[in-house]
Protein backbone atom coordinates (compact mmCIF):
# COMPACT_ATOMS: atom_id res chain seq x y z
CA UNK A 1 0.00 0.00 0.00
CA UNK A 2 2.56 2.64 0.97
CA UNK A 3 5.04 2.07 -2.23
CA UNK A 4 1.78 1.92 -4.40
CA UNK A 5 0.96 5.01 -2.50
CA UNK A 6 4.32 7.02 -2.90
CA UNK A 7 4.58 5.90 -6.69
CA UNK A 8 0.94 7.55 -7.62
CA UNK A 9 2.47 10.85 -5.67
CA UNK A 10 5.63 10.57 -7.98
CA UNK A 11 3.66 10.16 -11.23
CA UNK A 12 1.38 12.92 -10.37
CA UNK A 13 4.03 15.25 -9.45
CA UNK A 14 5.83 14.63 -12.30
CA UNK A 15 3.21 15.00 -15.12
CA UNK A 16 2.45 18.25 -12.91
CA UNK A 17 6.05 19.17 -13.31
CA UNK A 18 6.02 18.74 -17.07
CA UNK A 19 2.38 20.97 -18.01
CA UNK A 20 3.79 23.74 -15.61
CA UNK A 21 7.18 23.67 -17.97
CA UNK A 22 4.45 24.42 -21.20
CA UNK A 23 3.44 27.71 -19.73
CA UNK A 24 6.92 28.93 -18.59
CA UNK A 25 8.81 28.21 -21.80
CA UNK A 26 8.12 30.92 -24.30
CA UNK A 27 6.52 30.13 -27.82
CA UNK A 28 7.19 32.73 -29.57
CA UNK A 29 6.71 31.84 -33.76
CA UNK A 30 5.59 28.28 -33.10
CA UNK A 31 2.93 28.79 -34.78
CA UNK A 32 2.26 26.22 -37.49
CA UNK A 33 1.49 27.70 -41.04
CA UNK A 34 -0.80 27.17 -43.88
CA UNK A 35 0.45 24.18 -44.69
CA UNK A 36 1.20 22.69 -41.26
CA UNK A 37 4.80 21.79 -42.28
CA UNK A 38 7.27 24.53 -41.07
CA UNK A 39 7.15 27.27 -38.06
CA UNK A 40 5.92 30.69 -38.48
CA UNK A 41 6.02 33.95 -36.79
CA UNK A 42 2.40 35.93 -36.73
CA UNK A 43 1.58 39.30 -36.15
CA UNK A 44 1.51 40.09 -32.80
CA UNK A 45 -1.78 42.26 -31.45
CA UNK A 46 -0.33 45.14 -29.27
CA UNK A 47 -1.66 46.54 -26.41
CA UNK A 48 -2.68 49.86 -28.54
CA UNK A 49 -4.61 47.72 -30.73
CA UNK A 50 -2.05 47.30 -33.94
CA UNK A 51 -1.02 43.99 -35.32
CA UNK A 52 2.97 44.08 -35.46
CA UNK A 53 5.53 42.14 -36.81
CA UNK A 54 9.51 42.09 -37.03
CA UNK A 55 10.99 41.26 -40.37
CA UNK A 56 14.59 42.03 -41.45
CA UNK A 57 14.91 44.00 -38.00
CA UNK A 58 12.31 46.12 -38.74
CA UNK A 59 8.89 46.64 -37.12
CA UNK A 60 5.97 46.38 -39.28
CA UNK A 61 2.46 47.58 -38.50
CA UNK A 62 0.36 44.96 -40.17
CA UNK A 63 -3.33 46.17 -41.29
CA UNK A 64 -6.39 44.44 -39.99
CA UNK A 65 -9.89 45.70 -40.96
CA UNK A 66 -12.08 42.38 -41.57
CA UNK A 67 -15.11 44.27 -41.58
CA UNK A 68 -16.82 43.76 -44.67
CA UNK A 69 -19.58 46.64 -43.65
CA UNK A 70 -16.63 48.74 -43.80
CA UNK A 71 -13.80 47.90 -46.06
CA UNK A 72 -10.90 49.90 -46.24
CA UNK A 73 -8.89 51.51 -49.67
CA UNK A 74 -7.50 50.26 -51.79
CA UNK A 75 -10.13 48.93 -53.71
CA UNK A 76 -12.85 48.51 -51.32
CA UNK A 77 -11.17 45.23 -49.57
CA UNK A 78 -11.11 43.94 -46.49
CA UNK A 79 -7.68 42.75 -44.15
CA UNK A 80 -6.54 40.29 -42.19
CA UNK A 81 -3.25 39.85 -40.10
CA UNK A 82 -3.69 36.81 -40.75
CA UNK A 83 -2.43 36.79 -44.34
CA UNK A 84 0.84 38.03 -43.05
CA UNK A 85 3.91 35.38 -42.17
CA UNK A 86 7.33 34.92 -42.03
CA UNK A 87 8.49 31.39 -42.71
CA UNK A 88 11.61 29.62 -40.69
CA UNK A 89 13.52 30.78 -43.38
CA UNK A 90 12.62 34.27 -42.93
CA UNK A 91 10.82 34.98 -45.70
CA UNK A 92 7.87 37.41 -46.24
CA UNK A 93 4.39 35.95 -47.16
CA UNK A 94 1.15 37.75 -48.19
CA UNK A 95 -1.82 36.32 -48.99
CA UNK A 96 -5.41 37.14 -50.75
CA UNK A 97 -7.85 34.35 -49.17
CA UNK A 98 -11.24 33.91 -50.44
CA UNK A 99 -13.94 34.44 -48.25
CA UNK A 100 -17.69 32.51 -48.41
CA UNK A 101 -19.39 35.21 -49.49
CA UNK A 102 -16.85 35.54 -52.13
CA UNK A 103 -15.12 38.70 -51.12
CA UNK A 104 -11.31 38.59 -50.51
CA UNK A 105 -9.16 39.17 -47.37
CA UNK A 106 -6.12 40.98 -48.82
CA UNK A 107 -2.30 41.69 -46.91
CA UNK A 108 -0.42 45.23 -46.56
CA UNK A 109 1.97 46.23 -43.58
CA UNK A 110 4.24 48.83 -43.29
CA UNK A 111 6.98 50.24 -41.59
CA UNK A 112 6.78 51.96 -38.24
CA UNK A 113 9.39 54.09 -39.17
CA UNK A 114 10.06 56.94 -42.20
CA UNK A 115 12.51 56.79 -44.71
CA UNK A 116 13.90 59.30 -46.94
CA UNK A 117 17.00 59.43 -49.22
CA UNK A 118 18.73 56.10 -50.06
CA UNK A 119 18.04 52.82 -52.00
CA UNK A 120 15.24 50.76 -51.61
CA UNK A 121 15.52 46.86 -52.29
CA UNK A 122 13.21 44.21 -52.51
CA UNK A 123 14.18 40.40 -53.63
CA UNK A 124 10.94 38.63 -54.59
CA UNK A 125 10.28 35.28 -55.10
CA UNK A 126 6.97 34.58 -57.04
CA UNK A 127 6.57 34.72 -60.70
CA UNK A 128 4.77 38.44 -60.62
CA UNK A 129 4.06 38.16 -64.49
CA UNK A 130 1.31 35.07 -63.79
CA UNK A 131 -0.23 37.16 -60.85
CA UNK A 132 -4.09 36.94 -61.83
CA UNK A 133 -5.46 39.72 -64.01
CA UNK A 134 -7.02 41.67 -61.02
CA UNK A 135 -4.30 41.19 -58.29
CA UNK A 136 -1.78 43.89 -57.41
CA UNK A 137 1.62 43.02 -55.81
CA UNK A 138 3.00 46.78 -54.50
CA UNK A 139 6.53 47.89 -52.98
CA UNK A 140 5.97 51.58 -52.23
CA UNK A 141 6.41 54.72 -50.01
CA UNK A 142 3.50 56.64 -49.84
CA UNK A 143 3.10 59.94 -47.43
CA UNK A 144 -0.61 59.57 -45.99
CA UNK A 145 -1.98 61.79 -48.23
CA UNK A 146 -3.58 60.94 -51.77
CA UNK A 147 -2.70 62.20 -54.48
CA UNK A 148 1.05 63.24 -53.42
CA UNK A 149 3.92 61.79 -52.37
CA UNK A 150 4.23 58.18 -53.02
CA UNK A 151 6.60 55.71 -54.68
CA UNK A 152 5.66 52.89 -56.36
CA UNK A 153 6.43 49.35 -57.91
CA UNK A 154 2.91 47.95 -58.86
CA UNK A 155 3.11 44.32 -60.57
CA UNK A 156 -0.49 44.37 -61.96
CA UNK A 157 -2.51 44.12 -65.32
CA UNK A 158 -5.04 46.49 -64.19
CA UNK A 159 -7.72 43.87 -64.50
CA UNK A 160 -6.84 44.02 -68.38
CA UNK A 161 -4.90 40.43 -69.39
CA UNK A 162 -3.50 42.09 -72.26
CA UNK A 163 -1.70 44.79 -70.29
CA UNK A 164 1.51 45.12 -68.83
CA UNK A 165 2.83 43.92 -65.84
CA UNK A 166 5.61 45.78 -64.56
CA UNK A 167 4.43 49.11 -63.49
CA UNK A 168 6.24 52.34 -61.94
CA UNK A 169 5.16 55.48 -60.92
CA UNK A 170 5.76 58.42 -59.01
CA UNK A 171 3.03 61.26 -57.44
CA UNK A 172 4.69 64.66 -57.53
CA UNK A 173 5.03 66.20 -54.07
CA UNK A 174 2.76 68.60 -54.97
CA UNK A 175 -0.75 69.04 -56.99
CA UNK A 176 0.47 70.01 -60.46
CA UNK A 177 -3.07 68.81 -62.62
CA UNK A 178 -6.63 70.00 -62.69
CA UNK A 179 -7.48 66.67 -61.89
CA UNK A 180 -5.84 65.04 -58.92
CA UNK A 181 -6.09 61.46 -59.17
CA UNK A 182 -3.84 61.46 -62.19
CA UNK A 183 -1.12 64.03 -60.74
CA UNK A 184 1.48 61.43 -60.87
CA UNK A 185 4.06 60.48 -64.02
CA UNK A 186 3.86 56.58 -64.79
CA UNK A 187 5.19 54.15 -67.31
CA UNK A 188 4.47 50.24 -67.66
CA UNK A 189 6.28 47.65 -69.47
CA UNK A 190 6.61 43.61 -69.67
CA UNK A 191 9.58 41.44 -69.42
CA UNK A 192 10.18 37.40 -70.33
CA UNK A 193 10.62 36.29 -66.55
CA UNK A 194 13.70 33.43 -66.44
CA UNK A 195 12.82 32.33 -62.89
CA UNK A 196 10.40 33.02 -60.39
CA UNK A 197 13.27 35.24 -58.69
CA UNK A 198 13.69 39.01 -59.41
CA UNK A 199 14.81 42.04 -57.30
CA UNK A 200 13.76 45.49 -57.50
CA UNK A 201 15.08 48.72 -56.30
CA UNK A 202 14.87 52.61 -56.75
CA UNK A 203 17.02 55.16 -55.46
CA UNK A 204 15.92 58.75 -54.04
CA UNK A 205 18.31 61.34 -53.96
CA UNK A 206 16.67 65.05 -53.54
CA UNK A 207 16.35 66.10 -57.21
CA UNK A 208 15.70 62.22 -58.61
CA UNK A 209 14.29 59.13 -58.78
CA UNK A 210 15.56 55.96 -60.80
CA UNK A 211 13.93 52.63 -60.56
CA UNK A 212 15.44 49.57 -61.87
CA UNK A 213 14.10 45.75 -62.00
CA UNK A 214 16.59 42.74 -62.48
CA UNK A 215 16.26 38.80 -62.82
CA UNK A 216 17.53 36.37 -60.09
CA UNK A 217 18.57 37.96 -56.79
CA UNK A 218 21.11 40.25 -57.11
CA UNK A 219 21.66 43.51 -59.11
CA UNK A 220 23.43 42.41 -62.44
CA UNK A 221 21.05 40.74 -65.26
CA UNK A 222 19.09 43.82 -65.71
CA UNK A 223 15.61 43.55 -67.40
CA UNK A 224 15.73 44.43 -70.42
CA UNK A 225 13.08 45.70 -71.33
CA UNK A 226 13.02 49.11 -68.68
CA UNK A 227 12.43 52.31 -70.33
CA UNK A 228 15.75 54.19 -69.96
CA UNK A 229 18.07 50.77 -70.39
CA UNK A 230 20.87 50.52 -68.16
CA UNK A 231 20.49 53.93 -66.43
CA UNK A 232 17.10 53.19 -65.08
CA UNK A 233 13.72 54.58 -65.69
CA UNK A 234 14.18 57.96 -64.15
CA UNK A 235 11.37 60.59 -62.66
CA UNK A 236 13.57 64.10 -62.28
CA UNK A 237 10.90 66.71 -62.71
CA UNK A 238 11.97 70.38 -61.27
CA UNK A 239 9.76 71.03 -58.23
CA UNK A 240 7.96 67.82 -58.32
CA UNK A 241 10.64 64.96 -57.09
CA UNK A 242 9.23 63.67 -53.36
CA UNK A 243 11.40 64.14 -50.52
CA UNK A 244 9.76 64.23 -47.65
CA UNK A 245 10.49 60.93 -45.04
CA UNK A 246 7.91 57.96 -45.70
CA UNK A 247 6.80 54.90 -44.48
CA UNK A 248 7.55 51.74 -46.47
CA UNK A 249 4.62 49.50 -47.70
CA UNK A 250 4.33 46.20 -49.10
CA UNK A 251 0.95 45.30 -49.86
CA UNK A 252 -1.21 42.70 -51.89
CA UNK A 253 -5.02 43.73 -52.88
CA UNK A 254 -7.25 42.78 -55.69
CA UNK A 255 -9.31 45.54 -57.61
CA UNK A 256 -12.39 44.74 -55.80
CA UNK A 257 -14.28 48.05 -57.40
CA UNK A 258 -14.53 46.01 -60.24
CA UNK A 259 -17.12 43.76 -58.91
CA UNK A 260 -18.86 43.04 -61.95
CA UNK A 261 -15.63 41.82 -63.79
CA UNK A 262 -14.06 40.60 -60.89
CA UNK A 263 -12.97 37.14 -62.02
CA UNK A 264 -9.94 35.93 -59.98
CA UNK A 265 -10.65 32.29 -59.44
CA UNK A 266 -8.09 31.07 -57.48
CA UNK A 267 -9.14 30.46 -53.42
CA UNK A 268 -5.65 31.62 -52.57
CA UNK A 269 -2.41 34.12 -53.96
CA UNK A 270 0.05 34.09 -52.15
CA UNK A 271 3.68 36.03 -52.93
CA UNK A 272 6.40 35.67 -51.44
CA UNK A 273 9.69 38.19 -50.45
CA UNK A 274 13.10 37.01 -49.58
CA UNK A 275 14.70 40.41 -48.63
CA UNK A 276 14.58 44.17 -48.21
CA UNK A 277 16.85 46.40 -47.64
CA UNK A 278 17.14 50.19 -47.13
CA UNK A 279 20.66 51.59 -47.55
CA UNK A 280 21.32 55.56 -46.63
Amino acid sequence: MTNQFYSANIAKTAIAFIVSLTFLIPCQGCERGPDSSSTIVTPTLGRDGQYRIKWKGIIWTVKHAPNRDEPKGPGENIWSSQNVWVDDQDKLHLRITRQPDGRYLCAELRTEKAYQYGTYTWKVSTDLSSLPKDVIFGLFQYGGTDYINEIDFEFTRWNNASSHWCNYTVYRSQITTDNPEVNYVHIDFSEPLRSLNTTHTYSRKPDKITFWSYHGHGNTDLFSNIPGGAEGWVFDEPGSVPTQAMPVYIQLWTKYKNVANYDLDSPSVVVTVDDFVFTP
